[in-house]
């Protein structure tokens, strides 16, 4: 028999700067009203001046240890990500090693947008499965890049998973991990090969502002098709696992738009009430981790049930990945 890998802990941590989408954010980027309930977003965490990235992955990092009931020195692996590290600190896979003491822990921080969730989740149940003397992994996720207002209100925060073998809840059955083709929407101005950084590049903001995005070219190439897309990896992992996707008792998706989500709900053939999409009210969008935030906040609302399937799906850069859970 398999022997089962699950998720033992999560840890979520969020600013308690909650703002207002629509009294702040959305004048501010000339977004009309009318959009209201198509985004489904009202409030977002937003960082403040005094709260980096890693002060939320470390809080989030803590509670998932404690919620596992294990002790730092049990870690073996500690996987983070890197687009909002706090570069004042080091690695930060590295750094949350030092700061909680897991002395035994091997680090790695993964680069990526949303789909870091996926690849690092994936990396996680590999390891354990590939390697005898790896029995328990930490997930510790950030984001600090909120404030932003496309295609959903972005909010700041960090989710943290302790992925362990033998583990009884939120066991791992079946993932996959898609890559389609997309239309090019975006260049860096400045950066790589063709148009190197010089003595004469100036950044103004962050990097996402040093981006040309085709917004055109969004609307005419990708968003009519973005749902339908959307919901192969989540018919390719039901296909894996040998089941029907209405054998799914939840459905978490990254958070998009509100109607995203009744569309792929509707594409699939499932209940609206499967896809829970109040979660998007009072969190926007947090990097692909936020399907984490919503199942945690869904076991605590009691919507899913022991041995219920869950299916999760996040996607960012072109990648989607989904995988199957038996809580």
């Amino acid at each position: 028999m398999e022997e089962e890998i699950g998720i033992a802990g999560i840890g979520v941590s969020l600013p308690e700067n909650l703002v207002s989408t629509w009294d702040v954010l959305a004048p501010a980027a000339k977004i009309r009203e009318t959009l209201k309930e198509r985004l489904g977003c009202n409030f977002v965490p937003l960082a403040t001046e005094n709260e980096n990235p890693m002060l939320f992955s470390l809080r989030a990092a803590k509670e998932a240890i404690n919620e596992a009931s294990i002790i730092p020195e049990e870690i073996d692996f500690i996987i983070a990500n890197s687009l909002s590290s706090d570069y004042e600190k080091w690695q930060s896979s590295a750094f949350i090693a030092d700061q909680l003491g897991c002395i035994n822990a091997s680090t790695i921080d993964v680069y990526g947008g949303c789909n870091t969730t996926g690849a690092a989740y994936h990396m996680a149940i590999d390891m354990i499965k590939a390697d005898d003397e790896i029995n328990t992994v930490l997930i510790a996720l950030t984001e600090h890049l909120g404030g932003g207002t496309f295609p959903q209100f972005i909010g700041d925060g960090a989710c943290s998973l302790v992925i362990k073998r033998n583990s009884p809840d939120l066991i791992s059955l079946e993932y996959i991990n898609l890559n389609e083709t997309m239309p090019s929407l975006g260049v860096m101005r400045e950066g790589g090969v063709i148009m190197p950084f010089s003595e004469k590049t100036s950044f103004d903001g962050g990097w996402e502002e040093q981006v040309d995005f085709n917004i055109e070219k969004y609307k005419t190439e990708l968003k009519p098709i973005f749902s339908q897309i959307s919901t192969k990896p989540i018919l390719e992992l039901c296909k894996k696992a040998n089941i029907n996707v209405n054998q799914l008792d939840m459905l978490f998706v990254v958070h998009q738009q509100a109607h995203y989500h009744l569309s792929i709900a509707n594409l699939l053939g499932l209940p609206a009430t499967k896809i829970p999409i109040h979660y998007i009210e009072n969190l926007g969008h947090i990097s692909g981790f936020d399907v984490f935030i919503s199942l945690k906040w869904a076991m605590q609302d009691k919507l899913v049930k022991k041995g219920d399937l869950l299916g999760m799906m996040v996607m960012g850069l072109g990648e989607w990945h989904a995988f199957l859970i038996r809580y």
